[in-house]
């Protein structure tokens, strides 16, 4: 398990997605954002809107009525009447769809800076605890006494902070102090499988190894079922690398990803699917490596915490300079993981619009669209701008 501690990067393998993530919705908002801030540029230069509707919400921005985006949508439809026959133009100037958007407007987009906003605040609080608790300590051991009763409470505090992580965190940073990979990853809990690592991996023959996984809850009726996912794995003991290759593309579809650390055989898998697994997940051998008929319990060894507040004693000088030991390892991890979401958070809270040639062509494509329109279409386009002046679009923009 010390390998697991190491800060050195482990290999893994290639990999096959389990799923696709589905983006979510809310981050129409930003699109509307960028279309409502362009159309009411073109607009303005003649005075713009003076009735209030809507309201501005830090970079987001919600018509009282029909939002922009919605109303895009009715701008692009195909003409019902004689009066929308002369709006028949040229597919190219219709809006840009949100496929087409640049990274800062695509849907999600407030989840995602949510999100690290979340990660970035929970480590700057872990950081100043471990900081308090760190100085406690050494204060402790150089005049060679007991705890004190602030020191006591600066652990506690710590100890409470650390439990938290999970949720506190909002799924970016793991239990080794690792920050999620990219805005749209989340944290992953790594773990071995007792009874396999690379030495008994090259050795014992042909076995086929039969896993059963426990399931996600889906609905079903008017309750919910967790149907579990079996999975079948042929080691054949010639060949480590294809052996690997097989086991990882075994447990792929299962969301289970192979590493390798020394000699040891590492998994890793979503951290919020930890539990149902450690608890549930089954195998079944044929007597070489893992015993036959009825599955047996997996006996899984998660990767030890890079900090552990809840187990330090205290009381002696060794408990004492085990804890430190702890908090001066976490300290360079705390800051790698917050360099890396601070990364993160830059690149994807760029402005909505990143070039002029871009804002350009935004309004280029708004005026062609909205000199095609008939009045039915303009008396639903036009509350949704109502009050949007040119100076509040430039304060949008703006980067911050």
């Amino acid at each position: 398990m010390a390998s697991l501690l190491a800060p050195a990067t482990p290999s893994v393998l290639p990999r096959l997605p389990a799923g696709t993530a589905t983006a979510s919705a809310a981050g129409s908002g930003a699109t509307a954002v960028a279309g409502a801030s362009a159309t009411s540029s073109a607009l303005a230069g003649s005075g713009g809107f003076t009735a209030q509707a809507g309201a501005v919400l830090g970079n987001e921005f919600r018509p009282a009525t029909q939002g922009l985006a919605a109303t895009a949508q009715t701008l692009a439809a195909p003409p019902t009447s004689g009066l929308i026959e002369r709006g028949e133009t040229d597919p190219s100037v219709a809006l840009r769809a949100d496929a087409e958007l640049p990274l800062s407007r695509q849907p999600g987009q407030q989840q995602r800076l949510g999100r690290l906003q979340q990660g970035l605040d929970y480590l700057d609080r872990l950081a100043s605890s471990v900081q308090q608790v760190k100085h406690g300590l050494s204060d402790t051991l150089a005049r060679r006494s007991a705890p004190s009763d602030s020191l006591n409470q600066q652990v506690e505090q710590l100890r409470q902070l650390w439990s938290q992580r999970a949720e506190a965190a909002g799924g970016r940073v793991d239990a080794q102090l690792q920050a999620a990979e990219g805005p749209d990853a989340s944290a992953r809990q790594r773990f071995k499988l007792r009874g396999l690592d690379l030495a008994v991996l090259q050795q014992g023959g042909r076995e086929t190894l039969r896993l059963q996984l426990p399931g996600q809850a889906v609905p079903q009726g008017e309750g919910t079922s967790s149907k579990p996912v079996q999975l079948a794995v042929t080691l054949q003991g010639e060949g480590t690398q294809e052996q690997l290759n097989v086991l990882a593309k075994a447990l792929a579809p299962a969301g289970l990803e192979v590493l390798v650390q020394g000699q040891d055989i590492v998994f890793q898998m979503a951290e919020a699917q930890w539990p149902a697994l450690r608890d549930g997940l089954t195998v079944r051998g044929e007597g070489k490596r893992f015993p036959s008929g009825q599955p047996v319990r997996a006996m899984l060894e998660p990767a030890p915490e890079a900090l552990q507040p809840q187990r330090w004693n205290l009381q002696d000088v060794k408990g004492q300079r085990e804890a430190l030991g702890q908090l001066l390892q976490a300290e360079p991890r705390l800051a790698q993981a917050r360099q890396t979401l601070g990364q993160q958070f830059q690149q994807t809270a760029k402005p909505v619009v990143t070039n002029v040639e871009e804002a350009k062509d935004l309004v280029s494509d708004i005026t062609s669209t909205m000199k095609a329109l008939d009045f039915q279409s303009l008396g639903a386009l036009l509350p949704a701008v109502q009050g949007l002046h040119r100076q509040r679009v430039q304060q949008l923009l703006n980067p911050r």
